[in-house]
């Protein structure tokens, strides 16, 4: 019985299910049951959604009558083995209500409404195991329970045991006229006004706050959803909808019914679009992270987590640079020695952090492009959760985008706001989206949105644009159609930080076209801009402007401007003013950089005119930076000693520790790394 049911639609709680519920055994068990009563009540009254309001109130009504049960029963030091057994069975189906109850209390209305039929079987099938579990309880045997108390618990097995299994007539009626309003939308038909409000009215959707709600909820479960399939071999049931195609058909129900409105939880600037980081700190996260999956060297995400002889767990980078770099050989969070030196990875807290990262939209592994010899990370943030494009979730996308267009067109300037809202929230949520919204015309309103008088207007189609240029085939679209000058010209004179640093984060995105880059490297002051963004700007913000400055730098005749207009001076001296904290940020994008204009003359000779202080920063990167800095750390003064002569070479010879770094990077770093390291030790020693 304890494995014959699973729940077919939960939003949080498969894990636990896919393994033989646990119970207590001995007097804690009436306790516990009594503590699994009282929770299911609970989630009985927080559940106010239209459907399985039925089902919802039998079950609180026979949970009462059990609770009064097993009150009688709390004080009880033994019972019967024939009493254990019956209630342990009941344990393991009180969870199944548990968390039934649960979903029922917190998922989206409209998903329970799709998945009613369903949940109203799993109801019924927890209810006739109950009824089991209830009639094997030895009755005449629990001295402490009165025969008033008795009779009501046969009463409820009476009960329990005729229990047929109820699905709302009601929820039926509307479940259909969802699907048919769905599949006009699929057929490229736009659903009635009134059809549609008879829907949102009878989910109790009332104005644009409830349906944000809901999309939220919506969202949410599609989260839990993909990292649950992500992560298991085991697959969720077939949905007879999608939840994509429910987001997309709220939404549009929502513009609509209520028009475009400001997003309950209005997307901040750090979460949209691109970002320069090769990894994301703790300071970036708007959610703590677990204590175990923080490095207890570096208090860090562990990215790739192992075990030293002591059994400690660390990041592979930071114990290795301890062990290896630093030739400790204790243990530093117990302090006793090791007996070896092998790190053996961590394969169940890497998997756990994986999942983490999964759910929480964090990232900790970056992509790396290597344009010219100069190795550069990048990563693009989550913006979607795996969603998976339906022909109804992509039309519903192209009647709300076009609906929101014809709207804008004589729009007010609170409507223009919420208009450019809703497509910035758009373009965020999947890559279908932002193809659908090119596809249908949204880019040209947005670029006219740029140069908005509205402060938040100009936020979110600035923002927008760097959503919708994450798609390929976009940045062709949005240079083309002039977007660049005006970007340009945010990153300059914008009205925010907010308007400055996604229009930085834009031209990131864009530079990676030859033609963007080329265009943006000929415009001094708006590479003094980025300059001043990485000197003075939030992490996010410093990355970007160093990431656009990476990519205009690529583009060979922009690196002489670039220098001209300050760079190097700039970089030099953020990077020797970096704190530790930001030097796991940003430190590797500045490094890159510098590793490119150091491939010209005129940045050999600024990086040399600052050789008091640039070549020790260089030194300091080898000696403890992470992999790729110090990787382009050594192809630079490898460079510099090669073409700027023994004045160099002798300075670079006396920094801290440069031959053992050298060794270590040798022993240690990438193929690339080696190379340089071997080069650059042959240069200062012959």
């Amino acid at each position: 019985m304890a494995n014959s049911w699973h729940l077919p639609r939960g939003r949080r709680y498969y894990g636990e299910l896919l393994m033989p519920p646990l119970h207590p055994t001995g007097p804690s068990l009436i306790h516990d049951l009594i503590s699994l009563s009282l929770q299911i009540t609970d989630a009985c009254k927080r559940s106010s959604s239209y459907s399985q309001r039925g089902n919802v109130a039998a079950l609180s009504r026979r949970i009462s009558v059990l609770l009064l049960f097993l009150h009688d029963l709390r004080d009880s030091h033994t019972l019967p083995p024939s009493a254990i057994v019956a209630f342990s069975e009941l344990h393991v189906i009180l969870q199944g209500f548990k968390l039934l109850a649960q979903d029922c209390a917190e998922s989206s209305r409209i998903s329970l409404l799709v998945e009613h039929r369903r949940l109203s079987e799993l109801f019924h099938r927890l209810t006739t195991e109950m009824a089991t579990a209830l009639e094997i309880v030895p009755l005449p045997l629990l001295d402490d329970v009165s025969s008033e108390m008795r009779e009501q618990m046969e009463l409820l097995v009476k009960h329990t045991k005729k229990a047929k299994m109820h699905v709302d007539a009601k929820d039926s009626r509307l479940y259909l006229q969802v699907r048919r309003a769905m599949g006009q939308i699929e057929r490229k038909e736009a659903p009635e006004g009134e059809k549609l409000d008879y829907i949102f009215r009878s989910l109790e959707l009332f104005n644009a706050a409830d349906c944000e709600r809901e999309i939220e909820k919506l969202e949410a479960e599609q989260d839990d959803e993909n990292m649950w399939d992500a992560a298991s071999k085991y697959k969720l049931q077939d949905r007879k909808v999608p939840l994509s195609d429910l987001v997309s058909f709220v939404r549009y129900g929502k513009c609509v019914l209520y028009g475009a409105s400001e997003a309950l939880k209005i997307v901040m600037p750090m979460e949209d679009g691109v970002t320069g980081a090769s990894s994301t700190g703790p300071e970036d996260l708007e959610i703590p992270i677990p204590e175990d999956f923080l490095c207890p060297i570096s208090l860090e995400l562990m990215k790739d987590p192992v075990i030293v002889a002591t059994g400690q767990t660390y990041d592979r980078l930071a114990i290795s640079r301890w062990i290896f770099d630093s030739n400790n050989r204790t243990c530093p969070k117990s302090g006793l020695p090791l007996s070896h030196t092998t790190l053996i990875p961590n394969c169940a807290l890497r998997s756990l952090i994986h999942l983490w990262c999964i759910q929480n939209n964090v990232f900790t592994n970056a992509a790396s492009g290597k344009p010219g010899e100069f190795s550069h990370l990048h990563s693009h943030r989550r913006s979607s959760s795996g969603v998976t494009a339906t022909p109804t979730s992509v039309e519903a996308t192209k009647l709300t985008v076009d609906l929101l267009l014809r709207q804008l067109l004589s729009a007010s300037c609170d409507t223009q706001r919420h208009i450019a809202g809703e497509l910035r929230v758009l373009a965020k949520c999947s890559a279908e989206n932002r193809k659908v919204m090119a596809e249908v015309g949204a880019i040209p309103p947005l670029i006219t949105l740029l140069s908005s008088s509205d402060i938040r207007t100009q936020e979110h189609a600035v923002a927008a644009i760097l959503n919708l240029s994450i798609y390929g085939a976009n940045k062709e679209r949005i240079v083309e159609l002039g977007a660049l000058e005006q970007l340009m010209s945010l990153v300059e004179r914008g009205s925010s930080d907010a308007v400055r640093e996604n229009a930085a984060a834009s031209l990131f995105s864009l530079s990676r076209l030859t033609q963007a880059a080329e265009q943006m490297g000929k415009r001094t002051e708006t590479i003094r801009a980025l300059l001043r963004m990485v000197k003075d700007g939030s992490p996010r913000g410093r990355r970007d402007a160093a990431s656009a400055i990476f990519n205009m730098a690529v583009f060979e005749p922009n690196r002489e401007l670039i220098v001209r207009a300050g760079a190097i001076e700039t970089l030099v001296e953020t990077l020797a003013s970096l704190s530790l904290p930001d030097r796991e940020i940003i430190e590797e994008e500045l490094v890159a950089v510098l590793a490119v204009l150091a491939c010209t003359k005129v940045g050999r000779k600024a990086i040399t005119s600052m050789g008091d202080t640039a070549l020790p920063m260089l030194g300091e990167v080898l000696r403890i930076g992470g992999a790729k800095a110090r990787e382009n750390a050594a192809a630079i003064l490898l460079c510099l000693c090669r073409h700027e002569g023994e004045c160099v070479m002798g300075t670079v010879l006396r920094l801290v520790d440069i031959l053992t770094s050298l060794q270590s990077l040798l022993s240690h770093g990438t193929p690339r790394a080696k190379r340089k390291a071997a080069s650059l030790i042959r240069v200062l020693l012959c």
